[in-house]
């Protein structure tokens, strides 16, 4: 049990560091229309879509409702085989439809590069069909850009309206740990961070930074888009600066049900997993496993009768409990209910990850949006 209590405070600790500091839009305040159409550049927004018509029409709504000023939409219809073509249409943005994608291209890479190219705007905004923007939305990511003064990237608020999609909180929290957000400041001068990276939804960067790392077509193969550009604008010592978002920009991860989680967040996983640092793997490492090791050794001690490590590792799940509370609520609505319940959780994460590593070793594909992606390439 000593061993238990070490790797308890361990993890907690590994905790603290990785999720020790909240970068979110929540503190930023957009100025008026008129000041923001008068100083900001031309702002070009380009939404890659394939297959959504469920989610299109929500994004575009929002868009139309902003209080700073856009200068052009661009959807790129992805080979959609829905209405996703007839609404962009229908409300009156700009579609684009690329021609078929080359060989040796990844479907979002492609199009994302032929919306830049079609684009305009001197500021390029690369949003997810499935984001959510108040009409504060895009006024805090301008602003946002102006006052870091370089890219930024935003892991939207995951705003969820079924239980089913609690099953989202580990990969969340790790793909926010993973990406060095929460470290405390200071985090990025370290050379050591190289391969921590963007976040896919949303990313808003100059069209001459976008240029200078060779846009999309410089990472049209990797799975994993937005950590591949995060590394080459490290390579072009760019910098960029990630947020979290908050109420006014977020999304609903995998609103389709299990079936498109599952697939999405194996897609991810592997590849996302190798591109991540050593040191942060370790520091996830030792959180996950003291995370797991407590509602563990527990249900053993009640199953052998022993009470006084029954108390004791029951105040450390509690403990384990809010501080998941402490974190979640930064990311996601996440229900007080689904994190008391966070074994449950980490197992089906445990579960994708596996299944994940095991497509990638052995090179079986993974169907997504009805296209088959291999994890090997």
């Amino acid at each position: 049990m000593i061993i238990v209590s070490g790797m308890f405070l361990l993890g907690l600790l590994a905790s603290r560091i990785l999720f020790r500091h909240f970068h979110g839009l929540a503190g930023i305040d957009p100025v008026d229309r008129d000041d923001l159409a008068n100083e900001m550049p031309r702002l070009s927004i380009i939404i890659p879509a394939r297959n959504e018509e469920k989610n299109l029409p929500l994004l575009l709504g929002d868009l139309k409702k902003q209080q700073a000023a856009i200068d052009e939409i661009i959807c790129v219809d992805d080979g959609s085989t829905d209405q996703t073509a007839k609404i962009i249409t229908e409300t009156g943005v700009l579609l684009l439809t690329p021609a078929p994608k080359p060989s040796g291209w990844m479907g979002k890479s492609w199009v994302c590069q032929q919306g830049s190219e079609a684009a305009t705007g001197e500021l390029l905004l690369f949003l997810d069909a499935d984001m959510r923007l108040s009409p504060l939305g895009i006024g805090k990511l301008v602003q946002a850009y102006e006052q870091a003064g370089s890219v930024i990237s935003v892991m939207p608020y995951h705003q969820m309206e079924k239980k089913t999609e609690a099953f989202s909180l580990f990969f969340n929290l790790i793909q926010m740990g993973a990406n060095g957000m929460g470290l405390p400041v200071g985090y990025e001068k370290n050379k050591a961070n190289k391969a921590i990276g963007l976040y896919g939804p949303v990313i808003l960067i100059s069209r001459n930074d976008y240029q200078t790392v060779g846009g999309h077509a410089a990472i049209k193969d990797s799975i994993v888009d937005d950590m591949a550009l995060g590394e080459k604008l490290r390579e072009k010592d760019i910098p960029f600066t990630l947020f979290l978002g908050d109420q006014d920009v977020s999304y609903r991860m995998y609103g389709g049900g299990l079936k498109d989680l599952v697939q999405g967040w194996t897609k991810n996983q592997a590849a996302g997993a190798l591109k991540t640092p050593g040191y942060i793997i370790l520091l996830v490492f030792l959180w996950i496993t003291s995370c797991a090791s407590v509602p563990v050794y527990l249900t053993l001690n009640l199953f052998w009768q022993h009470w006084l490590w029954v108390g004791i590792l029951a105040v450390c799940y509690g403990v384990w409990v809010l501080e998941l509370i402490r974190i979640a609520r930064h990311i996601g609505s996440f229900s007080v209910g689904s994190l008391f319940f966070y074994p449950v959780l980490l197992i089906f994460y445990l579960i994708i990850f596996l299944r994940s590593m095991i497509k990638k070793m052995f090179g079986f594909p993974v169907i997504w949006k009805d296209r088959e992606i291999r994890l090997d390439k």
